[in-house]
């Protein structure tokens, strides 16, 4: 509970402790207003609220000179704290200096993300924030907006369609698509349409960062319906799949560009027009100023371009 009535403080003018801390450093009037850039006129006026103010004369003249009274000198020095108080944290912001970060930074994104971008990452806050502990959650890709929003994550990385007006994304590349087959088992022509792929049998991840149905309205807009016989919720699991079963696969290109390693695996671009998939870092609105999360944002995009070149 605070220790002081705001509807009491609502009724003061704080500007009047600067012109006091003014008066009294200067013991003049002509010399307060040149300090503070306004005119003497206006300094006379802010010397006479405080004197109404406080009951207290503040200065009163003694020979050629202005003397502050027993009652100013006494505030002086509290006004003078109070003052630099607020300066330091209204007016200065600390420089943020990653070396010296000691505490934890959690976020989300899907495999494939993390796959991609959580090395080159690592590596960089290794270097320039070393007492940084970076935690990736395994939060499904439809709660982590939920958990961005009650301050459990601060930072989430993927497609998200909905966002609210709290959240400040940026976007961090349009991913295409294409479909990955093994061609010792299956036929693809070499640049298939919806309609090729649709009489082939299909394994589908819903955990790919497709959004729900992505995939599938491009069939339906062509009035077409795909045969998905499996699915799996780890996308990294499917060119497994596909080296022994005669199943094709439609795929981000973020996905399939993890999967050079199977020699025996053929990757085809579908330059389909529907299919494109922004992939977004989004964070929160309370955390717009902290120099932490500007400071991650900032290494991730950094990461993106290195990654995606």
């Amino acid at each position: 509970m605070a220790d002081f009535d705001h509807t009491a403080l609502r009724r003061l003018d704080l500007n009047l402790l600067v012109a006091l801390d003014a008066l009294v450093a200067e013991r003049s009037v002509t010399r307060a207003a040149a300090r503070l850039c306004v005119g003497q006129p206006a300094m006379s006026h802010a010397l006479a609220r405080l004197r109404e103010w406080l009951g207290d004369d503040i200065l009163y003249r003694e020979g050629a000179a202005m003397v502050p009274t027993a009652r100013a000198q006494a505030l002086a020095p509290r006004v003078r704290q109070w003052l630099a108080e607020a300066q330091a944290m209204t007016l200065s912001e600390t420089a943020f200096d990653p070396q010296r970060v000691q505490e934890r930074f959690d976020l989300c994104l899907n495999d494939p993300l993390e796959a991609l971008l959580l090395p080159g990452l690592v590596a960089a806050l290794r270097q320039k924030a070393p007492g940084l502990s970076l935690s990736v959650r395994p939060v499904p890709a439809w709660q982590q907006l939920e958990q961005l929003d009650a301050g459990e994550i601060r930072m989430a990385l993927g497609h998200f369609p909905r966002l609210r007006s709290v959240h400040e994304p940026v976007l961090l590349f349009r991913s295409g698509f294409g479909c990955v087959y093994n061609p010792a088992l299956l036929k693809v022509p070499a640049r298939p349409r919806p309609a090729d792929l649709a009489r082939l049998p299909h394994i589908h991840t819903s955990y790919a960062g497709d959004g729900p149905g992505l995939v599938d309205k491009v069939f339906q807009q062509q009035g077409l319906k795909r045969q998905v016989v499996a699915h799996t919720a780890n996308p990294l699991s499917i060119p497994f799949v596909v080296k022994q079963s005669p199943l094709v696969a439609v795929l981000p290109d973020m996905l399939t560009r993890l999967f050079g390693s199977h020699a025996d695996l053929r990757i085809v671009p579908l330059p389909w027009r529907a299919l494109v998939l922004p992939i977004s870092m989004v964070t929160h609105r309370r955390d717009a100023s902290d120099p932490l999360v500007r400071f991650v944002t900032q290494e991730l995009l950094a990461v993106t371009r290195a990654v995606f070149a």
